[in-house]
């Protein structure tokens, strides 16, 4: 077989393996907005995505692998919304912007996140991978509050903690209001957000 056609047709089925991926991530997420992780079954998503009980197994070994892939898609996102702020030459201009990013990702994937903390009881993979993506985001937080505080464009007594407990307060604020629903406007959560942040951090412009 010539090396083009070889190359063609390694190409066509790359194409038809993410597709058939992407079929079952979407599907499991289309699932969790009518019921719960712990009510899924592979029966179940591979019926709405068409394709055969089997398939699922050549892509995936469970149900948690399929919710650690979705993770790994919010992390990006969420790491993408948190990096505006921490980048911004004026945080406390940016702190909207970067708080409706935020929360437009628990607004589109609300569900799909809440079955993360119902994925979490069953099993330790899922638990901590979650965890480690809250964590993630702690760390470059504390490190420009600092930066911050050096610069006297912040004041804040605990640095370190004080952003670990406004980032667990965004992830279970969040997940509340849009855990169940996405009918909920934008502008409150991040208006309530955001008077939450500045109160704490006491930031100042450039």
């Amino acid at each position: 077989m010539p090396t083009r056609t070889r190359s063609r047709t390694r190409t066509v089925a790359q194409q038809r393996r993410a597709a058939t991926e992407q079929a079952i991530l979407d599907a499991t997420e289309a699932l969790l907005e009518q019921r719960r992780f712990r009510d899924l079954t592979v029966e179940d998503v591979m019926d709405v995505a068409g394709l055969g009980r089997t398939a699922f197994y050549r892509y995936f070994p469970d149900l948690e692998s399929v919710m650690l892939r979705h993770m790994a898609g919010i992390a990006e996102e969420l790491d993408a919304a948190a990096a505006d702020w921490l980048a911004a030459d004026d945080p406390d201009a940016q702190l909207v912007e970067s708080g409706r990013r935020i929360a437009r990702v628990y607004r589109d994937h609300g569900r799909l996140m809440q079955a993360f903390s119902d994925a979490a009881g069953a099993g330790p993979d899922v638990h901590d991978a979650w965890r480690a993506v809250l964590d993630g985001l702690v760390e470059p937080g504390v490190a420009h509050l600092d930066a911050l505080i050096a610069a006297d464009r912040a004041q804040c007594d605990r640095p370190g903690e004080t952003i670990r407990a406004l980032s667990a307060l965004i992830d279970r604020y969040l997940l509340d209001v849009y855990g169940g629903s996405a009918g909920v406007d934008i502008e409150e959560p991040v208006a309530v957000l955001v008077q939450i942040w500045r109160r704490t951090l006491r930031l100042t412009g450039s």
